[in-house]
């Protein structure tokens, strides 16, 4: 909910120039986020078969090594580019990933009141902080900088209340350092290919064309934080009808596409249609740049639920190796075409590429679910 209200705050008072800049430091600290949620928070969780505060400790000195690369990477190309969205998040970044991993644990290990009363801490300052920069009228990268900080102060508060301690030490030997390299170049080439794909974007076309795209998927943010909601609830759904036949679960799967598909259609229908006036109350000037896209957009969105619910019968089915395969094959083909899409055409262009990989990625995952559960289970 904080990220949605920054990014409703940011989009209405910024050029579309700074838009992009913003879209594109707000999509490199998911990646970064995922990347150590990968390669290392998910290790330490797996790992764990008692509470071991060594363990932990030891995964929150890799988190604070990773953290501290990226944060200076991305921070130095922030000040070589002249971007204070991308310096102030590469600043920002050991804090915050402290932050993601502090709550993470909490929550693998049992204990979310931590990360609840984080939730609401980041929520309440971030707040603060927009209704500061608003009143004050002061200009929208310090509605960014007040998220920021707030979450990176917060981060390293619960890391050290918690005595994780952050100090960044890898401490791997080269056996486990090349199984998290491993695990975390098939995050890049999956799930952070979409991230990936807006930086090459933002490269080859222009940060202008990915801030109507950031304008475009800012209206859609209820739709996505639905999206995101109701995706929490499918992994368990489907496994209750693990133990069946083959067509109850694809009825089964069949019934959550439908669900999920009718809850999101009204909140798309809505947007699609927001009149002009409520369009330019929320995004500003950037309402013209994003209502073009917005059909494109929806889509995407309503193609998405089917590639969701297929990717986690695959997970209920432990089928891991046929759902790298089809990641590994949808990630640079994501990236290649929304590129070419936005190079080509612009940010229509780019948005016309999100739906067309919507309707691959929705078949490729549903023809692959769908032979799943005709194979036997020792081929998977």
């Amino acid at each position: 909910m904080g990220n949605l209200m920054v990014s409703v705050s940011v989009a209405r008072g910024e050029s579309l120039s700074g838009l992009g800049q913003f879209a594109l430091t707000l999509s490199l600290y998911v990646l970064v986020i995922g990347l150590v949620r990968t390669a290392v928070t998910e290790a330490v969780l797996a790992a764990r078969t008692a509470p071991a505060r060594c363990t932990i400790r030891q995964g929150a000195r890799r988190a604070a090594a990773v953290a501290v690369a990226a944060g200076v990477i991305t921070a130095a190309t922030g000040a070589v580019l002249g971007s204070p969205y991308l310096t102030v998040a590469g600043l920002a970044l050991p804090g915050l990933v402290a932050y993601d991993y502090v709550k993470a644990i909490s929550i693998g290990v049992g204990r979310t009141r931590v990360a609840w009363a984080q939730e609401c801490a980041w929520l309440g300052l971030t707040v603060l902080s927009v209704g500061t920069v608003l009143v004050a009228d002061a200009p929208p990268v310090m509605i960014f900088v007040g998220w920021a900080a707030s979450g990176a102060v917060l981060g390293i508060v619960v890391a050290r209340w918690q005595r994780y301690g952050m100090l960044p030490r890898w401490g791997l030997d080269r056996r486990d350092s090349r199984v998290a390299a491993s695990f975390a170049g098939q995050f890049l080439v999956t799930a952070g290919s979409a991230q990936l794909a807006l930086s090459a974007l933002a490269a080859t076309a222009g940060v202008a064309v990915v801030g109507a795209l950031g304008a475009a998927r800012t209206v859609f943010g209820p739709v996505t934080l639905l999206t995101t909601t109701l995706s929490a609830l499918i992994v368990p759904y489907l496994a209750q009808s693990r133990a069946d036949t083959p067509r109850a679960r694809l009825r089964a799967a069949g019934a959550a596409v439908a669900l999920t598909v009718g809850v999101l259609l009204p909140l798309v229908i809505v947007v699609c249609l927001l009149p002009d006036e409520v369009g330019r109350a929320v995004l500003g000037d950037n309402w013209q740049a994003a209502r073009p896209l917005l059909p494109l957009l929806s889509v995407e969105a309503l193609l998405e639920p089917i590639a969701l619910v297929a990717f986690a019968g695959h997970r209920v089915q432990s089928a891991g190796a046929r759902a790298l395969a089809i990641g590994v094959l949808l990630g640079p083909l994501r990236i290649a075409t929304i590129v070419a899409g936005g190079v080509l055409f612009g940010a229509a262009g780019a948005a016309g590429a999100l739906a067309v990989l919507a309707l691959l990625s929705a078949a490729c995952w549903w023809l692959s679910y769908r032979r799943l559960n005709a194979t036997p289970a020792d081929s998977r």
